[in-house]
């Protein structure tokens, strides 16, 4: 049941989160000094396009992960509110980016780089902005649901995996 209904979310969150990450690299060169524009080679626009892009999918990854961790531990059978669900899923979508960016952060510690609050602040930020995506995503496939709703079918053997 879980996967009928959020099917699409898993295969539009990697998209989008390449494409947030690819617009991040459009906010800083239009944000930079036109001394820096010109100094821009096409070379380093696709490396720093594809880069912020990798980094925005795997948030979204992390995201997407956190969300139905949360959402598959708390609320299995799909049996409370749609409500309760998008704000499950917004905050499993935080707390799987939190905690991509405290083992990241962790590693820099460990390695001495000396980046590691930087990173936790960088982490915070893409948190909240995948926990609000996530409250998006999740909030039109609950309305979706309400509107077209899937008959039951009934299984000759009904298990745990049958009914997720």
């Amino acid at each position: 049941m879980m996967v009928h209904r959020y099917w699409r979310i898993a295969l539009v969150a990697p998209v989008i989160g390449f494409l947030l990450g690819a617009a991040v690299v459009g906010v800083m060169s239009l944000g930079s000094n036109p001394q820096a524009r010109a100094g821009q080679t096409i070379e380093g626009v696709v490396r720093a396009i594809l880069g912020f892009g990798a980094v925005g999918l795997v948030v979204s990854i992390a995201a997407l992960v956190g969300g139905v961790v949360l959402v598959g531990g708390l609320d299995r059978h799909l049996a409370k509110s749609s409500g309760a669900r998008t704000a499950l899923a917004s905050l499993g979508a935080a707390g799987g980016v939190l905690i991509l960016g405290i083992v990241f952060a962790t590693v820099q510690g460990i390695i001495g780089a000396g980046w590691a609050y930087l990173i936790i602040t960088f982490t915070v930020a893409l948190a909240i902005a995948a926990g609000i995506a996530a409250a998006f995503l999740v909030h039109r496939a609950e309305r979706r649901s309400e509107r077209t709703r899937p008959e039951r079918l009934e299984h000759p053997l009904p298990s745990a995996w049958v009914d997720f």
